[in-house]
């Protein structure tokens, strides 16, 4: 058995012990289970909005950082 095999049989078993100590009624009744869906897509087609998504880097790993 490899390392790989042994990580997925231990989350397997991590899994199976989460399902069986938490039902799906506890989950949906959290307060994070029914919050509004956030779309990227509305926020960038909304009126009045910037509709620009970019990203900053400071430095580039392909120039040997």
């Amino acid at each position: 058995m490899t390392i790989l095999d042994k990580i997925v049989a231990e989350k397997r078993q991590e899994v199976a012990r989460r399902e069986a100590e938490t039902s799906v009624a506890a989950l949906q009744a959290q307060p994070g289970f029914m919050r509004p869906v956030l779309s990227a897509r509305a926020a960038l087609t909304a009126a009045g909005s910037t509709g620009i998504i970019a990203e900053f880097k400071r430095r580039s790993p392909s120039k040997g950082v």
